[in-house]
């Protein structure tokens, strides 16, 4: 089955914008558009937080990019439709490579994050196509988050903190903060903390709360990971 034309032409310009825009374009759209994703405020020093960079340099994309038709902003920052079209093909790009280097070449989170951030900027669409024939066209990256222009569903889910006590979960979603860190992403691997997998949550301190993955013994994790993990009631 073909692609749906709304999704062919949004590809068909995504790619004309990647031909003609240089990477520091794509890296400060894909940071506006995480932010807006995870619910962080959209301004330039937490672009420049995002990406590890200095507010000087992120003030002069920045600009390059609003004359250029991608950003707009006043107070907060916005991507306007080409810079979200710029956006969603990088990031739909990386998480497609993430998929593929986690479950083909088996390849550790800790390493998945970094080496995708290499490919997401030279994948062809030749290449895209082929690598989702072996996955299977799957709808999400392998942390849970929606690979745009798929057709992902979205699932009813709210973070492992909400979660009541006794009760099972599923792990949904596990954000693009967390993925940034080798030594949490890691962790999250080695307690099977990832998506489709089984919890429960045993009680909930000031501190941290105590789960369990799959019936196996139990576990804390702080409050700060517990946000920005997601769970949903069932894994239909």
């Amino acid at each position: 089955m073909g692609k749906p034309q709304n999704i062919l032409s949004h590809e068909r310009e995504g790619q004309e914008l990647i031909e003609n825009f240089p990477v520091s374009f794509f890296s400060h759209a894909e940071a506006i558009y995480h932010l807006q994703e995870v619910g962080i405020d959209l301004k330039k020093t937490r672009v420049a937080d995002w990406l590890q960079t200095s507010r000087a340099n992120v003030s002069q994309v920045i600009g390059r990019m609003q004359n250029s038709g991608l950003v707009d902003f006043g107070e907060n920052l916005k991507l306007t439709e080409s810079g979200d079209c710029l956006a969603k093909i990088v990031i739909r790009r990386h998480r497609i490579t993430e998929r593929f280097l986690s479950e083909v070449l088996n390849l550790p989170w800790a390493d998945v994050y970094k080496e995708a951030s290499k490919w997401e900027n030279v994948l062809s669409p030749l290449t895209e196509k082929a690598m989702l024939e072996i996955l299977g066209n799957p709808t999400t990256g392998p942390f849970g988050n929606p690979i745009p222009y798929s057709n992902y569903k979205e699932k009813k889910m709210y973070p492992i903190l909400d979660a009541k006590a006794d009760n099972n979960y599923f792990i949904e979603k596990i954000t693009e903060e967390l993925k940034r860190d080798n030594e949490t992403i890691s962790f999250l691997q080695n307690h099977d903390m990832t998506p489709g997998k089984k919890i429960k949550v045993a009680d909930s301190g000031d501190y941290s709360i105590t789960i369990s993955t799959d019936d196996k013994k139990y576990f804390g994790i702080d409050k700060f990971l517990a946000k920005r993990v997601f769970v949903s009631s069932t894994n239909l």
